[in-house]
C-alpha cells in the first residue's frame, strides 16, 4: 500500500490564538498551495509549551514540487459519494480527501480516500458514523488540551473489496509560540496541533496478514483567514505483512529559500526506520531497481544489498554501534544518509 496512507486523516484541521473553535475552521472554497520540504527535516517533537521557536528557515525545498490543498463540499470531490454525512472535505490533490463534520463543540472526521498505489486504485476508509466516527477536536481546544478516541469502519479497496478497519487516535495542541519559514518570514502567534493515530486493515485471506499503519504529525497554523495550515509535518510508518515502511513528509505555505541541488533533487528520497537501529534497518521509498551498501566511517563497504521491491529490510545486529553511511545506487546516480546503530 502506499506511504501517504494516513497523511490526511485530520490534516488540515482549521484553526484565535491558542485556541481551534468551529468559527475558524477552514473557508468553504479556499486553497492553498503547499511547498514541499527536504523529509529530512525536525519535526521538533521535544519543542512544546509557551513561547517556543520552531526554525524551518534553513530546511531546503524539494525543486518544483507542490501540493495544492482545496476546501470543498464532499460532493464534489471524487469519492463523495462515500461520504454522505459529512459536510465538508478536504482535498490534497493527487494525494488524499479528508470527510468532516462539526458542530460548536466538536470536530470529527468520517474517514478519508486516497490512492493505495502499486495497482490498489482509490481507496475508501469509511468510519461507520456516532461513535464509531474520530472525534478530532472538542471546542474550544487550546494548548495543553487533549483527547484520545476510537474509530472503526472499512477501508474498501479495489483488489480486496471491503476491509474491516480499526484504530485510535490522539490528539492536542502543544505549543505557541515563533515558527520562521524563511529568511523573510518569521511568524508569531502561531499554534501547533499534533495528531498521534494507528489503524488496523484486516485482510481475510490467509498469508498476508493485516495494514498496520500509524502517523504522527504536526500542523502548525496562524489562526487567520482562510485557517489552512502553514507548515505540516509527518511521519508514517505502513507495516504489510511484518515489514515496516517510513516516509517523511514536511509542506510548507512559504516558498523555501534554497532548493536541493539537481544532482541532489535526483537522488532517490529513500527514507530508513529505525534511525538508531539496534537489529535491523528499513530502507524505503525504492523503485526496485538500486543498490544498497552500508559504509563505515573507515570508508569499509560493511553490507552490500540489491533491492527489487518499495524496501529493503538490513539485518545489522551484528554490526559495531557507531555511524555509518547508507548509500543508495541506481543509474548512476547515488544517495547518500547517515545512520546510526546501538
Amino acid at each position: 500500500m502506499k506511504l501517504n496512507l494516513l497523511l490526511a486523516t485530520s490534516l488540515i484541521t482549521g484553526a484565535a490564538f491558542g485556541q481551534f473553535t468551529q468559527s475558524n475552521e477552514p473557508v468553504m472554497g479556499s486553497s492553498m498551495t503547499m511547498y514541499l520540504l527536504d523529509s529530512n527535516a525536525v519535526d521538533y517533537a521535544a519543542v512544546t509549551g509557551s513561547g517556543v521557536t520552531w526554525d524551518y528557515s534553513t530546511t531546503p525545498g524539494i525543486s518544483g514540487q507542490t501540493k495544492v490543498v482545496t476546501v470543498s463540499l464532499p460532493s464534489a470531490t471524487d469519492n463523495g459519494g462515500d461520504y454522505t454525512s459529512s459536510t465538508w472535505a478536504v482535498d490534497i490533490a493527487d494525494f488524499m480527501t479528508t470527510y468532516y463534520t462539526s458542530s460548536a463543540s466538536s470536530r470529527i472526521s468520517q474517514g478519508f480516500a486516497f490512492d493505495g498505489g502499486n495497482g490498489a486504485g482509490t481507496v475508501r476508509v469509511v468510519f461507520d458514523g456516532g461513535a464509531d466516527d474520530a472525534l478530532i477536536m472538542n471546542y474550544p481546544y487550546a494548548v495543553t488540551n487533549t483527547l484520545t478516541d476510537a474509530f472503526a469502519g472499512g477501508a474498501i479497496t479495489d483488489n480486496f473489496g471491503t476491509l474491516a478497519t480499526t484504530g485510535g487516535v490522539t490528539t492536542t495542541v502543544d505549543g505557541e509560540g515563533t515558527l520562521k519559514l524563511n529568511a523573510a518570514t518569521t511568524l508569531s502567534n502561531v499554534t501547533r496541533f499534533k495528531l498521534a493515530d494507528q489503524a488496523t486493515a484486516v485482510i481475510p485471506i490467509p498469508g498476508l496478514g493485516n495494514v498496520i499503519m500509524e502517523r504522527t504529525q504536526y500542523e502548525y497554523y496562524t489562526m487567520s483567514n482562510p485557517y489552512l495550515p502553514v507548515l505540516v509535518h509527518a511521519t508514517l510508518v505502513i507495516t504489510f505483512g511484518g515489514s515496516p515502511t517510513t516516509q517523511h513528509i514536511v509542506m510548507s505555505s512559504v516558498a523555501p529559500d534554497e532548493y536541493l541541488n539537481v544532482s541532489e533533487n535526483n537522488q532517490i528520497a529513500f527514507g530508513m526506520y529505525p534511525n538508531p537501529a539496534n537489529e535491523s534497518v528499513v530502507i524505503s521509498g525504492l523503485t526496485g531497481n538500486e543498490q544498497i551498501s552500508i559504509v563505515d566511517m573507515a570508508g569499509r563497504t560493511v553490507l552490500t544489498a540489491q533491492n527489487n521491491g518499495t524496501s529493503q529490510t538490513l539485518n545489522v545486529a551484528d554490526f559495531q554501534a557507531g555511524i555509518y553511511n547508507v548509500v543508495v545506487t541506481a543509474n548512476g546516480i547515488k544517495s547518500t544518509k547517515k545512520l546510526t546503530i546501538n
